[in-house]
């Protein structure tokens, strides 16, 4: 497990482009000013919990292509762009059904829509079992937007304060330890 997180990053370091590197990429070059941003490339204090939300409000809103999106706005957002694009995999095919589903709940709680008022006869006059389908999700498409916003919000709050206490906590560890290796 060790090695395969190891190739990862090494795989990584090679493959994305540094604040340096940005003039060789000819398709990076007309954005090679915004690009140069330290933010965006450095671990501080204010880029990293912004990364963080960027790529958790990203990652829920838009189910495909999202590590590209989350990199995109992370440039306007003065966001870590790598933490951003990392934290859209959390994200992924076994995770989206659970969160289809919450977020019919939530939505289905925030609009007071009740799915029994449906009427199942509307449904029988589709034709096939397409047609039926097609109905079923038309109903179910406002709670589902409507929590996906909502679940997306909460998610890049949480994360954002999660990140700016752990890295607080994070700094402070490290200035313990610098005080204490510290001769006297």
């Amino acid at each position: 497990m060790a090695e395969a997180r190891l190739s990862l990053l090494k795989w990584l370091k090679g493959h994305i482009p540094t604040r340096e590197t940005i003039d060789q990429y000819r398709l990076l070059r007309p954005f090679a000013s915004h690009l140069r941003h330290p933010s965006l490339w450095r671990m501080n204090r204010r880029s990293v919990p912004r990364g963080v939300a960027v790529g958790l409000f990203v990652a829920v809103i838009i189910p495909v292509l999202h590590t590209f999106v989350a990199a995109l706005l992370a440039i306007p957002a003065r966001a870590n762009v790598a933490v951003a694009a990392l934290l859209t995999l959390l994200v992924n095919p076994l995770t989206i059904p659970p969160l289809y589903y919450a977020a019919y709940r939530v939505g289905s709680w925030e609009l007071h829509h009740d799915a029994s008022v449906i009427n199942p006869g509307t449904a029988e006059r589709f034709s096939g079992e397409l047609g039926r389908m097609l109905f079923w999700i038309h109903q179910a498409s406002g709670p589902i937007a409507m929590g996906i916003l909502t679940i997306a919000t909460i998610a890049a709050v949480i994360g954002y304060v999660v990140a700016t206490i752990g890295w607080r906590l994070w700094s402070g560890s490290r200035w313990q330890q610098r005080r204490r290796s510290k001769p006297e």
